[in-house]
């Protein structure tokens, strides 16, 4: 990691990364993404990497749902079935 001055002047750690052994067509393909989207290649991957790490990964998601009780009682389409008998 390496010390970057952020937006307000304090000094905050970096990491690098180094990717080996990319296939050329796919650094070609981000180079051209990046160009179009008028911003370095570094930028670009950086920004990628970071959407990326946004969400949540599928794995933890799914943890999360099974760790939710499941809902008692009548199903939704025995709701709009029930609805739609009492309607003259």
């Amino acid at each position: 990691m390496s010390p970057h001055r952020n937006a307000i002047g304090m000094i905050a750690t970096v990491a690098d990364l180094l990717i080996r052994n990319l296939d050329p067509v796919t650094h070609r393909e981000l180079k051209r993404r990046a160009q179009r989207a008028g911003q370095s290649l570094q930028a670009y991957v950086a920004g990628l990497l970071e959407a990326q790490t946004a969400r949540p990964a599928i794995e933890d998601w799914l943890a999360e749902l099974e760790e939710i009780p499941p809902v008692e009682g009548a199903s939704g389409a025995d709701a709009v079935r029930s609805a739609r008998d009492e309607l003259p």
